[in-house]
């Protein structure tokens, strides 16, 4: 059986093809698919922008019974709709002060090897395959220039790496809960 997913074809281009299920990574995709209503909409609205809300004050926010709360978060929880909480930190708090975006290619039949470098590096704080003229796109958080090196290095032994600096995060937001505009 095949599924849809990312491939690099020869070279250094990447694509959409089919590959075996056991080659698919993580894709976001929810578990037990629900459907929201507004009110479940009001309550994950309400945990993107605060998850340590007491359910106390997540029932008021959205007038309705602290059970009935409790059952939709639970249920929003089973389903995979909320997939985690976590605490948000500062990088500049724990001394990495350099915010990078790491562009990179490499052939298909590397890929083993990327996912390596990447799960030894904690500081590839997010990382996608991607399509199109590059084959991932990494967010790196280092301590200073030497630091990135060290860690682009690392990755260029495997591929063709592209790093930029980030200036500024100019928004930063929660998953958009209206759906796509239509």
């Amino acid at each position: 059986m095949l599924g849809t997913g990312l491939y690099a074809a020869e070279g250094h281009k990447c694509g959409i093809g089919l590959v075996p299920p056991q080659n698919l990574r993580h894709s976001g995709r929810v578990t037990n698919p629900v459907e929201l209503d507004a009110l479940d909409r009001v309550l994950v609205g309400e945990l993107q922008r605060d998850a340590r809300i007491t359910l106390t004050e997540l029932a008021h926010r959205a007038h309705l019974g602290l059970s009935a709360t409790r059952t939709r978060v639970r249920r929003l929880e089973e389903s995979g709709v909320l997939a985690g909480y976590r605490a948000r930190v500062p990088p500049a708090a724990v001394g990495l002060h350099l915010h990078a975006v790491v562009r990179m290619k490499v052939h298909g039949a590397l890929f083993d090897q990327v996912d390596a470098v990447i799960a030894e590096e904690p500081q590839i704080v997010r990382c996608l395959r991607i399509t199109g003229e590059s084959c991932y796109h990494m967010e790196v958080l280092a301590r200073d220039v030497a630091d990135l090196q060290r860690i682009t290095m690392r990755l260029a032994r495997v591929g063709s790496v592209t790093t930029d600096l980030v200036y500024e995060t100019v928004t930063e937001r929660g998953t958009p809960l209206g759906g796509a505009p239509g």
